[in-house]
């Protein structure tokens, strides 16, 4: 994986020009698809305008030999479309091509984060995507309700995705 530098208007990201995806969509055939939820743009332009593109801190933006971007696609959006950013200004970015990008997110996935294949052809699908820092796994979480008060009839049990029921207290 190499370094490549391009001008801001030379990426090419796939967000609509508005830089929300639709909530729903309507297909050919009368189908209602669901879409993604609107994406809170404050705290990442905030960031930007603050520090400006630091890949070092954030990660850097990935895109192919040609300037598709495969991730970072909102910070180069708000860059190109929202900000006052030079289109001339020049953008440093990590080359990888599609196997590349996929195989780096299949090494930061944990073995419980891998979907399974059976004999039969079923697939299971992962217990969890991605691995997640410590501070927010299951014991902290409990630890964290049981210092809130009680309050009457409202507990936090609840199962999790390996069928174990979790006594988050009660708040």
């Amino acid at each position: 994986m190499s370094k490549k530098t391009f001008k801001l208007s030379e990426l090419n990201q796939t967000l609509p020009d508005s830089g929300q995806f639709p909530e729903q969509e309507v297909g050919d055939s009368g189908k209602v698809y669901q879409g993604l939820k609107p994406y809170e743009y404050a705290d990442l332009k905030a960031s930007l305008e603050a520090k400006g593109y630091v890949p070092e801190e954030f990660d850097y933006i990935t895109a192919d030999e040609d300037g598709n971007v495969m991730y970072g696609g909102r910070r180069v959006w708000l860059m190109q479309k929202n900000m006052d950013w030079d289109d001339d200004k020049e953008i440093e970015v990590e080359i990888m091509t599609k196997a590349e990008m996929m195989a780096d997110l299949q090494k930061k996935m944990t073995p419980e984060a891998k979907p399974t294949r059976a004999a039969d052809g079923t697939i299971t699908p992962p217990k969890q995507i991605l691995s997640t820092p410590s501070r927010h796994s299951y014991p902290n979480l409990v630890k964290f309700h049981k210092k809130k008060a009680d309050i009457d009839g409202y507990t936090y049990d609840y199962v999790n995705a390996d069928g174990d029921v979790i006594d988050a207290g009660k708040s």
